[in-house]
């Protein structure tokens, strides 16, 4: 809403304004969603898809554009940008053991692990994140960790993945975070970014062992999406492209 304000205002001030947004519909709580309903994810993102667009309707939101990172559109557009840091060497290839479920033959992503916090002791913690104290967790930090597939203990596995390794940023960032935005960031948002910075950055993975999602665009990639986290921010890209892409074919 603040956002839609804001647009209305910039129009009405006569700036030209395109007003994007979306629903992000690749994160590991959408297949976790429909294991508990007994459906497919195909199902839980249109079901609420559906719901929030007629709650936008209901709000007067004036979108130019919802998109979806569902689209096939999305998808391309996500895998070109990986493709482009892949061929321009900025990723790199590793090997590591990860969770993987025996009983359900799959790996298992963070939040599809949980186990008792290591930091206050909450017995559902998830394997990213302990939503009772906010620590940043990793799945192995976890004290008794278990699947929310078969609800068995899980065991370690070696995977391949291919990850952003942040530490060769590390500079740059702590000068735009760390000195630039001391006071125009909300105090817990910077507070958290400078704590990862002072910690020490840190390879992320880009890719996931999961089959949903946007399929890794690489040779022996098999059952490899990328990160939720990869894609998603570039749904604002799509949309965009997408927008665009209608106004050429007069759809807008």
């Amino acid at each position: 809403i603040p956002a839609d304000v804001y647009v209305r205002y910039l129009r009405l001030t006569g700036k030209d304004v395109i007003f994007v947004c979306g629903s992000d519909e690749h994160g590991t709580a959408i297949p976790n969603q429909a294991l508990k309903e007994h459906t497919t994810p195909r199902a839980i993102i249109d079901k609420y898809d559906a719901l929030i667009r007629n709650c936008f309707d209901q709000l007067g939101m004036s979108f130019d554009i919802y998109h979806r990172t569902s689209e096939s559109l999305h998808h391309q557009t996500s895998q070109e940008i990986f493709m482009t840091l892949y061929n321009k060497g900025l990723l790199t290839e590793e090997t590591s053991e990860q969770y993987f479920d025996e009983e359900a033959k799959v790996f298992l992503a963070d939040r599809y692990i949980v186990g008792t916090c290591p930091k206050c002791a909450h017995p559902n913690a998830y394997g990213d994140q302990c939503e009772k104290c906010g620590s940043t967790l990793s799945p192995r930090e976890l004290i008794n960790p278990r699947s929310t597939v078969s609800g068995k203990p899980p065991v370690l596995k070696p995977t391949k993945h291919w990850y952003l390794p942040l530490e060769k940023y590390e500079p740059w960032l702590r000068e735009w975070i760390l000195k630039a935005h001391q006071h125009d960031w909300k105090p817990n948002v910077y507070g958290q970014c400078k704590s990862w910075i002072e910690a020490g950055l840190q390879p992320r993975a880009m890719t996931r062992d999961l089959d949903w999602g946007i399929k890794v665009p690489l040779p022996g990639a098999d059952g490899k999406v990328l990160y939720v986290w990869f894609d998603a921010p570039i749904g604002y890209i799509s949309a965009t492209r997408a927008f665009f892409e209608e106004v050429h074919t007069g759809q807008l």
